[in-house]
């Protein structure tokens, strides 16, 4: 997957979730080291606060919003959809919307508690195996705290909690090996090992592990193994106990651009900070051992994606066998972090284009024009959705042929990152408002 930086850079896109990946290998495990979950009682249920015919600012061209919810605070994520529930998170609440009707089903208050004049809330959501978690603390500018993980089922209940007592940014990397994988940061970035990265156990909430590494500015997670991404390197952990494996930090004038686990192998994309810089811009190395299996030196990498085989994003979007045999290849180029895969084609952007390519062959299927940087974020139903954070713009095209469905324009200053299930797709705005515009 490609790192925050890179992709604010190339996708002018908002919030990008991390994905997890099969992965082959074996692996020694240390002790776990557990904590006790904190008990709760169950979520609560609210009337909606408001409901509304259009959305302010949304201008939709091909379609009607089949319904609008504002809500009496901020909103800290983008939606997540969960079974028959659209969520989201307002300041400290998270909220479980009807899909159907936009209605509340249910809220649940997290604990999170925020000194308003030294600290506002930050939150993210992440669906995994039916399961909505809620990323809940609370960021003081250079700083954060008060981190706690939530995990609910689509009903509102709460499973467990998880309270980190780390003062540290936190994010949710991803799933793999029954376990969520954290890494922290500050705002002091380095290229120590001085921050600490954790897995919670998914049946529990207990800690599995933590392990010391650099700032966890992004990751990979597969089934035995995780990728952490810091200042210059990337860390490799297993899974299973949090042993670090290695610790991989290119040679030369090159900067971390992506990185991916798959099939025992930990890939690295590189980012050369000079011009025709000579040196490698993928390598592949043992991610028991950190033996370099295999490298390639003549694409521009710049994101990584292992559902199956190594896919990779840049100039060219390839697909490699885990040897490092080129399968497939498409010129034209596309990102690959966030973008829907289905069974028979992944969809991307190829300059101002979106476009859909066959899996099994690289050809491209269709190509949709839009704005400049529009890149593909969900499919539901028989359609995808992409979004251009720059152009403040989303679009549905038909994943069978590209047509337009409908496009939406969004006033303000906010990158639109939409969810979709099988009847629409699910908008957030600057100023707050929550809309379905259908398929």
């Amino acid at each position: 997957m490609v790192s925050r930086r890179r992709a604010l850079q190339l996708a002018g896109a908002g919030f990008v979730a991390l994905a997890g990946c099969a992965d082959g290998g074996g692996e020694t495990p240390n002790p776990t080291d557990a904590d006790t979950p904190t008990e709760t009682p169950p979520a609560t249920s609210s009337t909606p606060t408001s409901e509304t015919p259009d959305a302010a600012g949304v201008e939709l061209t091909g379609a009607a919003a089949t319904w609008t919810r504002s809500f009496d605070g901020t909103l800290r994520t983008d939606p997540a959809v969960v079974a028959d529930r659209v969520a989201v998170v307002v300041d400290t609440t998270v909220y479980g919307l009807d899909a159907a009707s936009g209605e509340t089903r249910w809220t649940f208050e997290s604990p999170v508690t925020v000194d308003a004049e030294y600290g506002r809330p930050t939150a993210s959501l992440h669906v995994h195996d039916g399961t909505l978690y809620a990323l809940v603390g609370v960021s003081v500018g250079t700083g954060a705290h008060d981190y706690v993980l939530h995990a609910l089922t689509p009903g509102g209940d709460e499973r467990w909690r998880y309270e980190s007592p780390l003062r540290k940014f936190h994010q949710v990397a991803g799933f793999g090996d029954g376990a969520a994988v954290i890494p922290t940061h500050d705002d002091a970035i380095g290229g120590g090992r001085e921050e600490t990265t954790f897995a919670v156990n998914l049946h529990n909430g207990t800690r599995r592990w933590r392990a010391d590494t650099g700032d966890g500015m992004d990751g990979a997670v597969g089934r035995r193994y995780a990728a952490v991404e810091t200042y210059g390197a990337v860390d490799c952990l297993g899974l299973a106990g949090g042993t670090h494996r290695f610790r991989y930090s290119p040679d030369g004038d090159a900067d971390i651009g992506a990185s991916a686990v798959g099939s025992g192998r930990l890939f690295v994309g590189l980012q050369p900070f000079a011009q025709n810089a000579d040196g490698p811009s993928l390598v592949a190395l043992d991610a028991a051992s950190g033996d370099e299996q295999w490298s390639l030196r003549d694409a521009t990498v710049s994101s990584l994606r292992t559902p199956d085989d190594l896919y990779v994003g840049g100039d060219a979007v390839l697909r490699l066998s885990p040897d490092g045999t080129e399968r497939w290849r498409y010129d034209r180029g596309g990102l690959l972090t966030g973008v829907p895969f289905d069974d028979e084609a992944l969809y991307t952007n190829a300059g101002a284009s979106v476009v859909a390519v066959d899996r099994g062959s690289g050809d491209e299927l269709w190509s949709a024009d839009t704005s400049d940087v529009a890149l593909p974020r969900a499919r539901g139903g028989d359609a995808v959705v992409s979004s251009d954070g720059g152009a403040r713009t989303v679009y549905a095209h038909g994943v069978s042929d590209g047509d337009e469905r409908w496009r939406a324009t969004l006033s303000g200053e906010y990158p639109p990152t939409p969810a979709a299930d099988a009847d629409g797709a699910y908008l957030a705005t600057a100023g707050g408002d929550l809309l379905k515009v259908p398929f």
